[in-house]
């Protein structure tokens, strides 16, 4: 039970973060920590990094979308296929500097931005299915809804802390193991 611990607070975290993010998401449009926790998990753990992740996500999906007025239809693919996209990234970080992690991982989010506005264009009747609808999807979105470049900023903003967070936690584990193991063979 010790040793699970921490990835069981990982997802109850991941969980308030995502149902928090849902319930104030005019104030915290896009700001979750999903996006890092994918692509850094995948980069410094394999796929056993992604479990974590996948099952915060699997958790929350069906209350963050009837909260935020999303119904299940194909749609709920769009960030199954932006995740996928940065763990598909990650896969070429593994076993790379933390600073190349930290700045693939901002890639990630630009990936996961680009991937899932095009989707929203491709499935959402509203947009225009010309290059002007494709632009539309990208920088400003729908009327009447927060601008698509907002999710850009926020997604940025978030990938870009909780990535940092996660890899000082990952690097303060491993220098704790160090220590650890470096006392218990001098003795």
């Amino acid at each position: 039970m010790q040793r699970a611990l921490p990835f069981i607070l990982l997802v109850v975290f991941l969980a308030a973060a995502r149902l928090l993010g849902s319930v104030s998401s005019a104030n915290l449009m896009n700001f979750q920590p999903l996006g890092a926790l994918f692509f850094c998990g995948k980069a410094l753990f394999g796929w056993r990094g992604v479990i974590a992740p996948a099952l915060g996500w699997i958790a929350t999906v069906a209350w963050t979308s009837a909260n935020q007025g999303y119904g299940w239809d194909a749609q709920i693919l769009v960030p199954v296929a932006g995740f996928a996209v940065m763990v598909g990234m990650a896969y070429f970080l593994k076993k790379a500097p933390v600073g190349k992690i930290f700045l693939g991982s901002l890639a990630g989010a630009v990936a996961f931005y680009f991937v899932s506005n095009s989707l929203s264009w491709a499935f959402d009747p509203l947009y225009s299915k010309t290059l002007a609808g494709f632009w539309q999807a990208q920088t400003i979105g729908l009327p009447g809804y927060v601008p698509s470049w907002v999710f850009l900023r926020n997604g940025l903003l978030s990938q870009a802390i909780f990535s940092a967070i996660y890899l000082l936690a990952c690097g303060s584990l491993q220098s704790r193991e160090t220590r650890v193991l470096a006392t218990q063979s001098s003795r």
